[in-house]
């Protein structure tokens, strides 16, 4: 008996493990990405966050402001009355970003500036989607920000982007 693997044996192993690879990879990729919009969501949830607390903090209105006055640029954290920055984020390379206005509006109507007042409170209602074009397959993330404050995330369950996540 010959120790090691015949060559036929060893073809076998390896027609089989690109086989397995090929299979697992989309849904691989689909995780990656899913990580990438989820990631996006984060940094979106905690500017929300720390706006809302140096508001209260500094007794100060802050402002979160889209680079470029597009939010997929990045946006930074400022003070409005100086200017000094409290958080950069960069652009979001691979995920779309889309606003609204009222939850489940249609996307697309939210200005390049969202403004926290001294009272912790932000102006108006504000609703942040983060999604990979043309992935379907890929969860979109909503990240709200209620007239009182609070942010909260949420999953779209409709694979609709556009509508908000429901």
């Amino acid at each position: 008996m010959a120790a090691g693997f015949t060559l036929i044996e060893l073809m076998i192993a390896v027609a089989v493990a690109a086989v397995l690879l090929g299979a697992g990879l989309p849904s691989f990729r689909d995780a990656l990405r899913g990580n990438r919009a989820k990631a996006v969501a984060s940094d979106i949830h905690l500017s929300f966050l720390l706006a809302r607390s140096e508001s209260l903090k500094r007794s100060k209105d802050i402002d979160i402001v889209a680079n470029s006055s597009n939010w997929g640029n990045g946006w930074k954290v400022k003070i409005q009355s100086d200017g000094t920055e409290l958080r950069a984020n960069d652009a979001s390379k691979g995920v779309a970003i889309a606003c609204a206005t009222s939850p489940g509006g249609s996307s697309g109507t939210c200005g390049s500036t969202i403004t926290f007042g001294r009272n912790g409170r932000p102006t108006q209602y504000t609703e942040f989607r983060t999604y990979i074009a043309d992935q379907e397959s890929v969860q979109a993330r909503c990240v709200s920000i209620s007239l009182s404050g609070q942010p909260r995330v949420t999953i779209d369950s409709d694979n609709d982007h556009d509508n908000g996540c429901n």
